[in-house]
């Protein structure tokens, strides 16, 4: 990493590394905050609380690994599906941070979305934040989505979706909010919908 860019994020991921060992004392709060956002969700509390430890043990094992690889992937998980995205260097450390993944206790699935392209510069960055938090206050504000259950990243202006929709109709709104932003190159959804098969027994 170089630049402004790369020295904001390499502190941010040593401030986030440096919580991460306090992570077991934090859970309690973290917890209680998911256990209330998991009332209003498709998935049940406990899947959520689930969810929660397996991003933080992941985001500990990529710290581990690599400060650079921890700034550089952002992790999202929705019922044990893990979602990796984001702009890496090298190809090998697309595979790793995939392989972290996989050897996390109860993720049953990984959707590696990782690029191999280095840093995009703070530019780029920018509006990547720019676009998540537009499609986000959008979702907030359409009454016939429920915003919760969908997880947004943003990586060279492509905006990736995972979550439980609660019907296709939905789905279809989500989509379509994300595709008239301004900036957006592509959405790639890996939602599934409520009823979907792959979440029996969730």
């Amino acid at each position: 990493m170089s630049g402004q860019h790369g020295v904001a994020r390499a502190l941010c991921a040593a401030l986030m590394a440096a919580s991460l060992s306090g992570c077991a004392a934090g859970l309690g709060v973290g917890a209680l905050a998911t256990a209330g956002v998991a009332v209003t969700q498709e998935r049940s509390t406990r899947q959520a609380l689930t969810d929660t430890e397996i991003r933080l043990s992941i985001n500990n094992k990529l710290a581990n690994e690599d400060l650079g690889l921890f700034a550089d992937v952002n992790t999202e998980v929705v019922e044990g599906r893990v979602l990796l995205a984001g702009s890496v260097p090298r190809s090998e450390q697309r595979v790793r941070a995939a392989e972290l993944a996989w050897s996390t206790p109860d993720v049953v699935e990984v959707v590696n979305e990782l690029t191999v392209a280095g840093d995009a510069g703070v530019r780029s960055y920018a509006q990547d934040v720019w676009i998540s938090t537009q499609l986000r206050g959008r979702l907030l504000g359409d009454k016939y989505v429920s915003s919760v259950n969908y997880n947004v990243e943003t990586v060279d202006q492509v905006v990736h979706l995972i979550g439980v929709a609660r019907s296709e109709r939905e789905l279809e709104r989500v989509v379509s909010h994300a595709r008239k932003i301004a900036g957006v190159r592509e959405v790639v959804s890996h939602v599934l919908t409520k009823h979907d098969e792959r979440r029996a027994g969730l």
